[in-house]
């Protein structure tokens, strides 16, 4: 028998991707089926049907749960919009590599049944806060980087040079081409493209990754969330500030006499599987990882 209990989905839909309208239009054919299933559309992704839309932060409002079909882009858009509100965020993968979305779109009829009983397993993750200390004694707050920040030299002939400090401690001067902050979330993603470790979604711990080190003993480093991270740049005579991203989204350049002050971010976020997810299938499906015992 159906649920009779009223579940409220707010959809967004990454109009890019060409499996866009097949995913939307099969959430509304199962949605009629399902009465107590009621869809609420983000503007854009309403515009595509001729439907009545509203914003992601108004969106997540009205609804007990948010499918986001796109990629992992899509998704982390979603978080930004919405932060630090703990409605939970269902990812349909219709992007590529997809690690942080639940089901891939050829997968969607597995996982409706679930949306329809507001009965999927609910993943809290860790984000980062930053604060952005400008010069002139100006801050600047950035709430929720859900998978990485990332430092990197805007010259491609000099090596920049990051003073990372863990609390009270020096950890080193990192001469790199950049360094990555990673969630435990984001250690699947460009840390791990640059050499990182991965983490359980779970670890309570964060990962310093640096891009293509000088010096070859400069591993990625994980550390606990007890204490502030803080990174400068060590100022060089003609080489420009590095560019700093926040979830790959532009922040600004990282000059002489500023710094990030890094630590977890006031909530975390709350991601939405399937009762039986696993991220290690996740992990041996993505990565291709094969073996006796597989």
């Amino acid at each position: 028998m159906a649920s009779e209990k009223k579940v409220n989905v707010g959809v967004v839909v990454n109009r890019s991707k060409p499996a866009a309208k097949a995913v939307l239009y099969q959430l509304i054919e199962f949605a009629q089926a399902h009465p107590n299933l009621r869809l609420h559309y983000e503007k854009r992704t309403g515009a595509m049907i001729n439907r009545p839309g509203v914003s992601e932060a108004e969106l997540a409002k009205k609804s007990d749960m948010l499918l986001v079909a796109g990629g992992d882009g899509s998704l982390l858009d979603v978080v930004a919009a919405v932060f630090p509100t703990q409605v939970p965020i269902l990812g349909v993968n219709i992007g590529s590599l997809g690690f942080l979305t639940a089901v891939a779109e050829t997968e969607m009829a597995s996982i409706l049944p679930y949306l329809a009983e507001d009965n999927l397993l609910l993943s809290p993750r860790l984000a980062l806060e930053t604060v952005f200390h400008h010069a002139r004694g100006k801050n600047e707050v950035i709430p929720c980087a859900l998978n990485d920040i990332v430092i990197a030299r805007a010259n491609a002939l000099r090596l920049a040079r990051i003073r990372v400090e863990v609390g009270d401690y020096l950890v080193t001067e990192y001469v790199c081409d950049g360094l990555i902050i990673a969630t435990p979330t984001g250690s699947t993603a460009y840390s791990l493209a640059a050499g990182g470790p991965i983490l359980s979604p779970d670890a309570d711990s964060i990962v310093l990754t640096p891009i293509c080190p000088h010096t070859l003993t400069n591993r990625a480093l994980v550390v606990g969330t007890d204490q502030a991270i803080r990174i400068r740049v060590i100022p060089q005579s003609g080489v420009p500030a590095p560019a700093v991203q926040f979830d790959g989204e532009p922040g600004g350049h990282l000059r002489a006499h500023e710094w990030l002050e890094i630590k977890p971010a006031k909530a975390k976020v709350q991601l939405a599987y399937l009762p039986h997810s696993d991220f290690y299938r996740v992990l041996r499906q993505k990565l291709k990882w094969s073996g006796a015992s597989v």
